[in-house]
């Protein structure tokens, strides 16, 4: 314990001093005669016994009212204790679960360390205090609320885990600012080791800034480029392995073809090299995995790599077109197509079935002619079957549509502007998604294996292709196209992206890397999936399909382990610091205890007078 003002300690001399001064002087009677002093004769002793300085006795009341002045003129000193973290005010802790986070430099990791902190916070908190928790993921959740109940918050830290992808940083300050929007004494304090791009769109308010860095070492190397290409029967594998730390590092690159070690070196990384690495495998391989194993390193999300479905060919598509420089523009955007454009269908891609060499063909304008392909789209112009054209439409409106359908979804219909379109009558086993006040817009459906899209007008008719919801039109079309034939054999995403892909049934098995399943629903068979926050492979079943793809870590700012000691949030640059001091005023309970001092002097003096 300390005082805040120690010089007004001094004042208790003083004090001290005239309460026992007050003690010391003679007790002033007042004179009276009476008839006979024989009546008083005690009395009239002690008045001759005293003098103008009387001696000092002990004296139970003396000693009260000398605690009671030390009390309060210790309270004018201000008397506070230390204590950690950030009392009186409330706090907003952000904790970074990204990859570099499961770094091991920090017994038994940094995750680990970082959740031990904010316990010791914790425990200094006051029952007034208002605390919450957010965990930076790849998508930010608030894991406790604000609430003066500081054990909850404690027990739902102990469950968090980190995950091996990188996180929004700036996602998750962004929503601790709003929780202590209007708040007075807020704090937002960040717990990382400072792996993250700097953050520039952020704002805290009014709220103050406070960086714990937790790490002690930047030993670590990992993967951070891969790719796969076809060449011929063969594909080429390239990984890129990087050192970075300031020490060189010495290891063991392993290459293990489905399940089976098949080849492996010692390799020698210097300070800050990367080194690249190329394999040719046979294209009948189903999963490639490269590792790095290294001693040293104390980062193991980024020390493997994962290739399945390596094998698979992109989708083939044929555009039927006399030129539409918006439509070749969308579909050259998407890296899984290859397009092919000719002005007529090839003699060897006509016919019925869908064994031809094409994935999907597109009658853009031009006279629809049976095809071989497995999709077939119909813009602006009718086949006679699938939709029947019956006139045209001058400046047809869209006044609905279907949001959810996967063709459809993220698109914006509302103000799209149509010169003129097709009148048309669809099948029984057609499915209008868009329509117009007096026809159908946009058509889809599926009969003996073949699927089928249309539009009901030219796009270039249209200020459709100017507006931002064309591209994803393209790109839903052709994943809803292609279905689940385009993923048998598999797919390489990042850690924390979202995948996308269309199945043959609604009920989906999900088998994690961890050996974890679980069942998830697929709205209209599109199934969005943004659990792949762990690396590894995963497999997916629904109704025939069974598929498989691998989540690699491949992030250059979580591999790079160094605790960052200044991190840019907004336009602050904020330096690390160990946890806050803050004193803890006792004044008080030194003036509740003075109170109840100054009571019992009152019984006293009640008692003896």
């Amino acid at each position: 314990m300390v005082f805040q003002f120690p010089i007004l300690l001094w004042w208790i001399v003083p004090v001290v001093a005239f309460i026992v001064l007050l003690y010391l002087l003679k007790i002033r009677r007042r004179t009276v005669k009476v008839p006979a002093v024989f009546l008083f004769p005690k009395i009239t002793t002690d008045v001759r016994a005293n003098a103008l300085w009387q001696r000092l006795r002990f004296h139970w009341l003396m000693v009260l009212q000398i605690l009671i002045a030390l009390l309060l003129i210790s309270a004018l000193a201000r008397p506070a204790i230390k204590g950690r973290g950030f009392q009186g005010q409330t706090v907003v802790f952000v904790l970074d679960a990204s990859a570099s986070m499961n770094s091991k430099d920090v017994k038994p990791s940094r995750f680990v360390e970082a959740k031990r902190r904010i316990e010791r916070w914790l425990s200094d908190l006051r029952p007034s205090d208002q605390s919450a928790l957010i965990i930076a993921l790849s998508e930010p959740r608030v894991a406790a609320p604000l609430s003066h109940d500081h054990q909850r918050l404690r027990r739902l830290l102990e469950n968090l885990k980190p995950t091996d992808a990188p996180t929004d940083i700036g996602s998750a300050l962004r929503l601790a600012s709003a929780l202590v929007a209007n708040r007075p004494n807020a704090t937002i304090v960040l717990v990382s080791d400072g792996s993250f791009a700097p953050v520039t769109d952020f704002s805290p308010g009014s709220a103050k800034l406070a960086y714990e860095s937790v790490g002690k070492s930047d030993i670590n190397a990992g993967f951070v480029v891969a790719d796969a290409q076809r060449r011929g029967n063969r594909v080429r594998l390239f990984v890129g392995l990087r050192n970075f730390s300031a020490k060189p590092l010495k290891g063991m690159l392993s290459l293990i073809v489905d399940g089976k070690l098949s080849a492996a070196k010692e390799t020698t990384l210097q300070p800050k090299q990367i080194v690249g690495e190329t394999v040719l495998v046979p294209a009948t391989v189903r999963q490639v995995t490269v590792k790095w194993e290294c001693p040293e390193d104390f980062l193991p999300s980024d020390d493997e790599i994962n290739f399945v479905g390596i094998g698979r060919q992109p989708a083939r598509v044929l555009l039927v077109s006399s030129g539409n420089f918006f439509l070749e523009r969308a579909l050259a955007l998407e890296p899984d197509c290859i397009v092919d454009k000719s002005p007529q269908v090839p003699e060897t891609e006509k016919g019925s079935g869908t064994s031809g060499r094409y994935d999907i063909v597109i009658f853009d304008g031009t006279k629809f002619e049976p095809v071989k392909a497995k999709t077939v789209w119909l813009i602006g112009v009718a086949d006679g079957e699938f939709v029947r054209k019956v006139g045209t439409d001058k400046q047809p409106t869209i006044v609905a549509w279907e949001r959810e359908h996967p063709v459809l979804r993220f698109v914006d219909l509302s103000a799209v502007l149509i010169d003129k379109g097709l009148k048309v009558e669809v099948a029984s086993w057609a499915k209008n998604i868009a329509e117009a006040k007096e026809t159908p817009l946009f058509v889809v459906g599926e009969r003996g294996n073949k699927r089928w899209l249309f539009v009901g007008f030219n796009f270039l008719d249209s200020d459709f292709p100017l507006r931002v919801g064309f591209p994803i039109f393209i790109a839903n079309a052709l994943r809803w196209s292609v279905g689940g034939q385009r993923w048998e054999q598999g797919f390489v995403v990042k850690a924390g992206s979202v995948v996308t892909l269309t199945v043959p049934s609604q009920q989906v098995s999900i088998r994690h890397p961890d050996g974890r399943s679980e069942n998830v629903n697929a709205p209209e068979n599109l199934l969005t999936l943004r659990a792949t926050e762990k690396i590894g492979v995963y497999e997916i079943r629904s109704g025939n399909l069974r598929t498989q793809f691998a989540v690699n870590l491949l992030n250059a700012d979580e591999s790079d382990i160094a605790p960052k000691q200044t991190v840019t949030l907004g336009a602050h640059t904020v330096a690390a610091q160990t946890a806050k001091v803050a004193w803890r005023d006792l004044w008080w309970l030194f003036v509740l205890l003075a109170l109840i001092v100054l009571a019992i002097e009152w019984a006293v003096f009640v008692r003896w007078s």
